[in-house]
């Protein structure tokens, strides 16, 4: 029996941040998918429904908090588990996107393994529905 492999949504409009963190991902057993900005982000999650979201906060065309509350607004993705990955780092921030329903918030830059925990964590809690 084939264990499904957990789908992970990559926002970033860094495109060393996003092959650094995807190729990472990948080697750690994820499938990665790639947006490069709040938009492509919606349109990818209700295309591709993946388990875990990582989004970045500072994007073009449409920031994460955003795309995190479209996200939030409609059925296809409302549950999928949401971890903000960015630079921001001040109280008001972080505040702004677990009030928008973010489920994890990550300060770049971080520590992988702290972030695969993030995801694990993630999963487990969409497991649990």
């Amino acid at each position: 029996m084939k264990v499904k492999t957990a789908k992970i949504l990559l926002a970033d409009d860094e495109p060393d941040m996003t092959r650094v963190i995807g190729r990472s991902l990948e080697v750690s057993g994820y499938e990665v998918i790639i947006a490069n900005d709040g938009a492509e982000c919606i349109s990818k999650a209700q295309c591709e429904q993946p388990d875990v979201i990582l989004l970045d906060n500072v994007m073009p065309n449409m920031d994460g908090l955003t795309a995190l509350e479209k996200l939030r607004s409609s059925k296809r993705t409302e549950d999928i588990p949401v971890i903000i990955v960015t630079a921001l780092a001040d109280e008001e921030s972080i505040a702004k996107a677990i009030n928008g329903g973010a489920d994890s918030y990550v300060v770049k830059p971080f520590d992988y393994e702290m972030l695969l925990a993030r995801i694990a964590m993630a999963l487990e809690s969409r497991l649990a529905w």
